[in-house]
C-alpha cells in the first residue's frame, strides 16, 4: 500500500515537472526560438503524458461502459430465468389439464360403452317383445280364423 502511494507521489511529481519544462517549451515557440533536443524531448514527453491520461480516461469509460453491459446482461439473464419459470408452470399446468382431459375421457368412454350395453339389453328385450307380439298377434289371429270356420 505504501509502495502504491510513493508510485503516485512520483507520478505527480513528475507530470508537474513535465508541465513546468512544457510551458518553457512553449514560451520559446511562441517567441520564435529555435528548439534544442532536450525541447523536443519535452514535447514528446508531453505528448506521451497526454496520450497516457487519455488512456486512463477511455480505459475508464470502457470500464464503465463494461459495468453497464454486465447490468444489462444480468436483467436479461433474470428475466430469461423468469420467463423459463413462467413457461415451466404453463407446461405443468398444462400436463395437469392433459391429465384431467385424458381421465375424463376414460370416464366418458366408459359410460359411453355401459350405455350401449344398455342399449343392446334394451333392444334384446325390445326385440323380445316385439317377436311375443308376434306370437300372441299369430295366436289371435288363429284363434278368430278358428273360430270363424
Amino acid at each position: 500500500m505504501l509502495g502504491l502511494v510513493f508510485v503516485l507521489m512520483v507520478e505527480s511529481v513528475v507530470a508537474s515537472v513535465i508541465d513546468k519544462a512544457l510551458e518553457a517549451v512553449l514560451r520559446k515557440i511562441s517567441e520564435g526560438r529555435k528548439l534544442t533536443t532536450e525541447d523536443l524531448v519535452v514535447l514528446m514527453l508531453g505528448l506521451f503524458q497526454e496520450i497516457r491520461k487519455d488512456v486512463t480516461e477511455t480505459n475508464r469509460r470502457i470500464d464503465e461502459t463494461n459495468k453497464r453491459i454486465d447490468a444489462m446482461n444480468d436483467e436479461l439473464i433474470r428475466k430469461i430465468e423468469e420467463t423459463n419459470r413462467r413457461i415451466d408452470e404453463t407446461n405443468k399446468r398444462i400436463d395437469a389439464l392433459y391429465d384431467l382431459v385424458g381421465k375424463n375421457y376414460e370416464a366418458l368412454n366408459r359410460r359411453i360403452e355401459e350405455t350401449n350395453k344398455r342399449i343392446d339389453e334394451t333392444n334384446k328385450r325390445i326385440d323380445n317383445l316385439y317377436d311375443l307380439l308376434g306370437k300372441i298377434y299369430e295366436a289371435l289371429i288363429k284363434g278368430t280364423t278358428t273360430q270363424r270356420q
